[in-house]
């Protein structure tokens, strides 16, 4: 595989090049194989950072189930957080993923028409993909304050309806969702984007002299044709949704907002290793959220990748 490579390029060059490729493999193998590799062993014992290490076997997930049994028991947030953590996470994951895929389709099949000024569209749809999530949320706090800009706008369409996004445990979640579906269907709008552009054009051509109108052409064409990009967005997307930090950490709080309502899986594994001083149990608590994204993703790329080669 390499012998035309080294034909071609002198001895400095092929140097250079593995020069370079180099800093990518041990930055990879460092923050990435040893990192996970050594948050397996680190599970498996109790640590202050400071002191030995001290082995416990299976305590550490010992102490995540019964965290996980006494939320299903009933208890509060501050009893059982990583439960709370992990009800938030689905119920936020359920609803971004869905909206952010459809949302991503709609954008790239109106940026593929040809009608002026369609580059400024599409540049203000990438732009939120571009911005810092950090710094967007402090936007969007400003904006779902009391008496901010998206309840004066609701003002106008349900009148009466004026709630508190961020200190209400019943819309907190859902301010945080729809900063993210506004977020991150930017980014996947490019996908599906350039793979609409890759259908070909014989086909609707074809099925408008059948007779097939807008509609039907985009229901029956180009969802299918698009099934493979679908599988990859949603994928993705549920990797990024259920290990959301910065949105919650930031909108919510360090604490997770009114009774835990933003807590996030990811949050309580950072409280647990840099608050708590309990890396051990932080470890245990992300074997648990690995185990949730490769199970998820797998079942669905089993079950709906069959196009992704």
């Amino acid at each position: 595989m390499f012998s035309p490579f080294f034909e071609r390029a002198s001895v400095r060059e092929a140097l250079g090049a593995f020069a370079l490729i180099s800093v990518a493999v041990i930055f990879n193998l460092t923050f990435g194989y040893f990192s996970a590799f050594f948050a397996v062993y680190l599970s498996f014992f109790e640590w202050d950072y400071i002191g030995p290490m001290k082995f416990v076997g299976l305590k550490n997930y010992e102490l995540m189930l019964v965290d996980l049994f006494k939320g299903m028991s009933g208890a509060s947030y501050f009893v059982s957080p990583f439960y709370t953590g992990l009800k938030n996470i689905i119920l936020y994951t359920a609803i971004v993923v869905p909206i952010q895929t459809f949302l991503a389709i709609v954008l790239a099949a109106l940026a593929n028409q040809k009608i002026r000024g369609i580059q400024f569209f599409k540049v203000s749809y990438f732009l939120p993909a571009t911005t810092c999530p950090v710094i967007i949320s402090l936007i969007f706090i400003w904006l779902f304050m009391k008496k901010g800009f998206i309840n004066y706008a609701l003002g106008y369409v349900a009148p009466g309806f004026q709630p508190d996004w961020l200190n209400d445990r019943n819309y907190i979640l859902l301010a945080m969702s729809i900063v993210a579906i506004w977020g991150t269907s930017g980014h996947f709008f490019v996908s599906f984007l350039a793979a609409l552009q890759a259908i070909p054009r014989d086909i609707y051509e074809a099925a408008m002299l059948d007779g097939a109108g807008p509609i039907r052409r985009f229901f029956f064409i180009t969802i299918p044709m698009l099934k493979p990009m679908i599988t990859y967005v949603v994928v993705m997307g549920l990797i990024g949704a259920l290990q959301m930090f910065d949105l919650a950490w930031v909108m919510a709080g360090t604490g997770g907002g009114p009774g835990g309502s933003g807590y996030t899986l990811a949050m309580d594994i950072y409280n647990e290793a840099f608050t708590k001083l309990r890396p051990g149990i932080a470890a245990a608590k992300s074997m648990f959220l690995f185990v949730i994204i490769f199970v998820t993703t797998y079942v669905y790329q089993k079950k709906y990748g069959g196009g992704i080669r």
